[in-house]
C-alpha cells in the first residue's frame, strides 16, 4: 500500500473516530440524566419453608453497566463510507520491472542494486533459487524482500536437491494471496509454472502473474502460452503479466497472449532486446484498461537477459472493494 493511500486512511480513521465520540457524548447528556428507577426487591422461600429476604444492596457488579443505560453504538454519519472509498478510488501510477536474474550466479547483491536502481513498485523475477547448493543455500526471493523492503511470493516449480527453482514476485503494495499453476509438460521438457498473486490498488484488486515459458521444445512452449492465456481470460479483476516467454511477439507462442492483454512495449522507447542474443523475448502485457506510459530497457552487468521496465496507470476503481473476511 502506498504511502498516499495509508494517509488517506489514517486521516478517514480519525475523523469517524471523532464524529463517533460527538455523538456518544451527545447521546449521554440528553438519555443519561434521569435513569430507570430500580425495582423494589421482593422476598423469597426456601424449600424448608423459611422466608429469605432478598439483599437490598444495589451496589453494581463489576464490568456491567449501569441500571436504566443501554450501551449505544452511534451509526456514522450518511454518506462517511462513500467519502473514503471515493477517497480510495483514484487512478495509481505504478512500475513494473520484469528480470530474468540468471539465478544471481555474478552476486546476489548485485542484482538487489540493479532492481532497486529503477525503484520499482512490483519486481516480476526468473531464475529464482531456493536453498540450492549452487547458489549458496539462500532463499534469494526472502533476500531481495528484506534487502529491497518488500512483500514477496514465491513458486517452486522444480525441486531437487533439497532445493527449489521458479520464479518470484515483489510487491510494495501488501500481497492479498498467491497461487502457483504448473504449465503443461512433456518428455525432455523442464516443468514451468505461472505464478499470481492479488494487491490492491487505487481501490480495487490487480492481478499480477510471472512466468518461464519452456525454451527449447516450441510445441509445449506454445501450449504452456495457451494454458497462461486461458487462466487470464477467466480474471474477473484486471491483470499485469510478465515473464520470459522465449519467444518473440509475432509468434504463435506469444499470440493467445495478446489476444487478451495489451503488450506495453507500445510506448517502449531505445533498444528493445532483451535475451542473450538481442531479441525481445522478456514481455509486460496488461489489460487494456491498465494503460502503459513508457516502457524501456536497460542492460544488467551481471545476468544475460536485460531489465525490462514499464510504467502503467492503474484506473480508479468503479466501486468500493470488497472487505475481506
Amino acid at each position: 500500500m502506498t504511502k498516499r493511500e495509508n494517509l488517506v486512511r489514517a486521516g478517514l480513521l480519525l475523523l469517524v473516530l471523532g464524529i463517533i465520540a460527538t455523538l456518544v457524548v451527545l447521546d449521554r447528556t440528553r438519555g443519561g440524566d434521569a435513569p430507570d428507577a430500580a425495582p423494589t426487591p421482593t422476598a423469597t422461600q426456601s424449600p424448608s419453608g423459611t422466608v429469605v429476604p432478598l439483599p437490598t444492596d444495589e451496589t453494581e457488579e463489576p464490568g456491567k453497566p449501569d441500571k436504566g443505560e443501554a450501551d449505544v453504538i452511534p451509526t456514522p454519519p450518511p454518506g462517511i463510507e462513500a467519502i473514503a472509498c471515493k477517497k480510495l478510488q483514484q487512478s495509481v501510477e505504478i512500475r513494473v520491472l520484469d528480470f530474468n536474474t540468471h539465478r544471481s550466479y555474478g552476486g546476489i547483491g548485485t542484482v538487489a542494486a540493479e532492481i532497486r536502481a529503477l525503484d520499482p513498485d512490483i519486481v516480476l523475477l526468473q531464475e529464482i533459487d531456493r536453498f540450492k547448493g549452487s547458489t549458496g543455500n539462500i532463499d534469494q526471493a526472502a533476500y531481495f524482500a528484506e534487502a529491497l523492503g518488500m512483500n514477496h511470493a514465491f513458486g517452486a516449480n522444480v525441486r531437487s536437491g533439497g532445493g527449489e527453482y521458479g520464479v518470484a514476485i515483489l510487491s510494495r503494495f501488501k500481497i492479498l494471496g498467491s497461487e502457483n499453476y504448473l504449465l503443461p509438460n512433456g518428455p525432455g521438457g523442464e516443468q514451468r509454472g505461472l505464478l499470481g498473486v492479488g494487491v490492491e490498488i487505487g481501490g480495487q484488486e490487480v492481478r499480477i502473474y510471472n512466468t518461464h515459458l519452456q525454451n527449447k521444445i516450441v510445441g509445449l512452449r506454445e501450449a504452456q502460452a495457451r494454458h497462461v492465456a486461458g487462466i487470464i481470460a477467466n480474471e474477473e479483476n484486471p491483470v499485469i503479466l510478465g515473464g520470459d516467454m522465449n519467444a518473440t511477439i509475432n509468434t504463435a507462442t506469444l499470440a493467445p497472449l495478446t489476444s487478451v492483454l495489451v503488450d506495453a512495449w507500445t510506448v517502449g522507447s531505445g533498444p528493445e532486446g532483451t535475451g542473450p542474443n538481442g531479441s525481445r523475448i522478456d514481455f509486460l502485457l496488461a489489460s487494456p484498461t491498465i494503460e502503459p506510459q513508457r516502457a524501456a530497457v536497460l542492460r544488467s552487468s551481471i545476468s544475460d537477459h536485460a531489465r525490462l521496465y514499464a510504467d502503467f496507470v492503474v484506473p480508479a476503481a468503479t466501486d468500493c472493494p470488497k472487505r475481506r473476511r
